[in-house]
């Protein structure tokens, strides 16, 4: 598990991004781990003012897409499952170590992110480890694409606009996704970057502050570090981790399937 130092100059606290990754995403022999740009010290980096493109402005506002009127997340899984075989006979193949990135993105083509995180999270337990991986590799990557980090050049003078744009697009997904400790982490990791980056730039951020209880645990437990300025101090050592990691269980406890209901849970997700 991708973790944070805490102590450092107070530039390189912004090094929380180092956590996100591990919300969606995962490396496999067919696929990189997705990049991640990092701030560079306060006193040698100049902002660079760097708008998002168009793929990226598409991106957040595809992850808008609320789960009320929709199907429940049981029946989600069941059809990803089988829109998944559906593509992989057609290819004449199954997935495996030798999947190909081509072959995954045509296998996952037509599923949204609800129908991604129900693979990730493994939902009913119908998915591979593999294929677990691919789809938080894959979820994890539009993101990074929402961030506008598809472009070289912006990737590598990440800006405060990039990473509010990455709180937007992770405030779109579903509520089941967000009842993971993986997205709370990425959440929570982008706001305190959004606070640091925005400070860097001069400006006075915007109160980006979550809802999710989870999201508010993990960030109170990133800002502890910064303020314990201790280096052999991790996010996982802090008692707000380990409380988010039992709220995020119950959370999920909370959305798991009833066999005598005839429609899915509505998550409470706010504090």
């Amino acid at each position: 598990m991708t973790s944070i130092n805490a102590a450092q100059s107070s530039a390189a606290t912004s090094a929380t991004v180092a956590i996100r990754g591990s919300a969606g995403s995962a490396q496999t022999n067919s696929q990189p781990a997705a990049a991640t740009a990092k701030p560079g010290p306060a006193s040698t980096v100049v902002a660079t003012v760097v708008s998002l493109s168009a793929t990226a402005t598409a991106a957040t506002t595809a992850a808008k897409e609320p789960s009320m009127g929709k199907k429940d997340f049981a029946t989600v899984a069941k059809d990803a499952r089988a829109s998944l075989d559906t593509a992989f006979e057609k290819m004449g193949r199954t997935a495996d170590n030798h999947t190909t990135d081509a072959e995954w993105k045509t296998a996952v083509a037509g599923l949204d992110r609800r129908a991604l995180y129900a693979i990730a999270s493994n939902q009913g337990g119908n998915f591979s480890d593999l294929e677990q991986g691919l789809a938080k590799y894959t979820m994890s990557k539009q993101v990074d694409t929402a961030m506008g980090l598809d472009n070289l050049a912006a990737a590598a003078n990440q800006t405060s606009a990039m990473s509010k744009a990455e709180i937007q697009f992770l405030e779109g997904v579903s509520d089941e996704e967000k009842t993971s400790i993986d997205w709370a982490k990425r959440r929570a990791s982008s706001q305190f970057t959004y606070e640091f980056l925005s400070e860097r730039e001069g400006k006075e951020p915007e109160n980006l502050d979550s809802e999710n209880p989870i999201v508010k645990l993990l960030k109170g437990g990133i800002d502890r570090l910064k303020q314990m300025g201790d280096p052999s101090q991790q996010l996982e050592d802090t008692p707000q981790y380990k409380q988010a990691v039992q709220l995020s269980e119950q959370l999920k406890a909370t959305n798991a399937p009833n066999p005598s209901a005839t429609s899915g849970h509505k998550i409470d997700i706010t504090a």
